[in-house]
């Protein structure tokens, strides 16, 4: 599950890919963590056999449930999680998840691969600063992510336009969490499976993650195209900002 053929335990897996999204501290062996993301009230990680609790200081589950002996349920909310919402007030907090994924290794390429792909190599860097920047990428960003200082990255491009990308959004020493996106009208056409393979050949970190969200149908057939590893449901508890 991890590069070099090391396995790591659900439970490790986890907590790095929690720990690469929002932050814990500390992550390593406690029972309880805390998120280091201050919008982030309770983050509900868990898979067939682990699961991660990470609780906001001074957030705490009601009564004497802890929810860790319930058996796991892919797309629910677990108890415990559901039980703190409630108590919390549900207008005034909001919950997401999805499934996640490891990546088994680097990912071979799509054959034949549907448009041109440029990866972050010095020459691809190059090249990518002559693209015309997406409308839905900022410039400071933009230039962030082409220069590599965002982490790899690599782009499938139709003409002088970047149309799918995938790229470092989060991560810690150890492990990646991939971010794709991709143009409307370019999406149904296997663009981010070809990304998220180039990407995977490029970003060198221990283990790879890939995770959405419950409704993102497109995002998770990505997953299933690629052929990556189940490895939990992640649900996330924010306190509304509105």
């Amino acid at each position: 599950m991890t590069r070099g053929g090391a396995r790591w335990d659900e439970r490790r897996l986890l907590a790095l890919e929690v720990d690469a999204i929002h932050g814990l501290a500390p992550y390593q062996d406690a029972p309880r963590a805390v998120p280091k993301d201050p919008s982030v009230l309770a983050v509900w990680a868990w898979s067939p056999r682990a699961r991660l609790l990470a609780l906001a200081p001074g957030i705490a589950l009601p009564g004497s449930l802890d929810g860790m002996a319930q058996e796991y349920v892919p797309g629910r909310p677990p108890d415990a999680l559901r039980s703190l919402v409630a108590s919390l007030g549900d207008r005034a907090v909001s919950v997401g998840g999805g499934p996640s994924f490891v990546l088994p290794g680097p990912l071979a390429a799509p054959d034949p691969a549907p448009l041109p792909v440029v990866v972050s190599t010095a020459g691809g860097r190059r090249a990518a600063r002559r693209l015309a920047r997406p409308g839905t990428w900022q410039p400071g960003e933009w230039h962030e992510l082409v220069d590599g200082r965002m982490g790899p990255w690599a782009m499938a491009v139709h003409g002088r336009e970047p149309v799918s990308i995938c790229f470092t959004p989060a991560s810690n020493g150890t492990g990646a969490e991939a971010g794709v996106w991709t143009r409307p009208d370019f999406r149904g056409k296997r663009l981010a499976p070809a990304v998220v393979a180039a990407w995977s050949r490029r970003e060198h970190r221990d283990v790879l993650f890939y995770s959405t969200t419950a409704d993102n149908h497109a995002s998770r057939s990505v997953a299933r195209v690629l052929g990556l590893t189940p490895l939990g449901w992640i649900w996330t508890a924010r306190r509304r900002t509105s």
